[in-house]
């Protein structure tokens, strides 16, 4: 009877052993750190798909954080970031050399609006513009906006502020007369009376907007890390395509906005989503072709020098 009580006591603690190796297994999560430039409803996909617990699912403990778009390729190379959002960001970075890539893309259009009190876009000349950063995309946008509305964009001053919502308070307190701003942000000062001038949507139909961008060696050296990455924003794409009315309230409560505004950012999201995160080659390729045009590369890119879809392309 001894004997059968220990014999059964060590089969107990070689079970022990054996769950607590299948927990930790099964526990297991790898730190990702995201930065993303400001915390706005544009990159609500990011905080949904860490609020709902989706990256959890796939074994990710994902950090958001919050850092200026000129400091992020830095952070990124050095190995302090694991991705960061910025599609424009990444390219002004492939332009001077940096070994960095998209390995997905967001939006297949600009979310920014040019707002002012003043009665339209020719009455900025010789006004000053808030933008989060002199060379950003709302700067881009923003020249594209005026461009589009028949204004000369070295006619007016611009102010970076270093993100979108300090951009919303330049023109709510009067320091500048317009302000390049993207939802929740529009929505909000459009309640306040302030004129939504030009959308960047109606200027420009081919336009990388976030994603998510990483450093070569993590693609080569991290690919299960990245598939996982990639599966939870992808489901998080597919909840938020499904449940117009719950994302609603999430971007109520998440955001701090009321029900037209999140409606209206919900609407201008799920407009240009991309469900499978991957922009048309055609599209890249005009965008690249543009923004050499203009003098916002050194040298033309190819898509290929952008975009990583590999990884995507095998989650089908």
């Amino acid at each position: 009877m001894l004997s059968a009580l220990r014999s059964w006591k060590s089969w107990l603690l070689i079970l022990a052993s054996v769950g607590l190796f299948w927990g930790e297994t099964a526990w297991s999560v790898e730190k990702i750190r995201l930065a993303l430039s400001t915390r706005n409803v544009v990159l609500m996909p990011f905080y949904y798909a860490r609020d709902k617990k989706l990256f959890d699912k796939y074994g990710l403990d994902v950090e958001i954080i919050q850092i200026r778009s000129n400091l992020q390729l830095a952070g990124l190379v050095a190995g302090e970031l694991d991705f960061i959002t910025g599609i424009g960001t990444a390219i002004e970075g492939i332009g001077k050399g940096m070994p960095v890539k998209a390995v997905a893309v967001l939006y297949r259009a600009p979310l920014f609006s040019l707002l002012s009190q003043l009665p339209n876009a020719k009455s900025l000349e010789g006004k000053k513009i808030s933008v989060s950063r002199i060379g950003s995309e709302s700067h881009f946008n923003g020249l594209v906006m005026l461009e589009k509305s028949g204004v000369d964009p070295k006619k007016v001053t611009w102010i970076q502020t270093g993100n979108t919502a300090l951009n919303m308070l330049a023109l709510e307190r009067g320091l500048v007369e317009g302000a390049v701003l993207s939802p929740p942000f529009t929505g909000i000062m459009a309640r306040k009376g302030f004129k939504i001038l030009k959308r960047s949507g109606d200027v420009i139909d081919a336009s990388p907007f976030n994603g998510l961008v990483t450093t070569r060696e993590k693609i080569q050296k991290q690919p299960d890390r990245l598939r996982n990455t990639l599966k939870a924003m992808l489901e998080a794409i597919k909840s938020i395509r499904q449940d117009r009315k719950a994302v609603i309230a999430y971007i109520m409560e998440s955001f701090a906005v009321d029900q037209g505004v999140a409606e209206e950012a919900y609407d201008d999201i799920s407009g240009v989503l991309l469900d499978d995160m991957m922009m048309a080659e055609s599209g890249l390729n005009k965008y690249l072709e543009m923004i050499y045009g203009r003098g916002e590369t050194n040298k033309p890119l190819t898509v290929n020098e952008i975009v990583d879809y590999s990884f995507l392309k095998s989650l089908k």
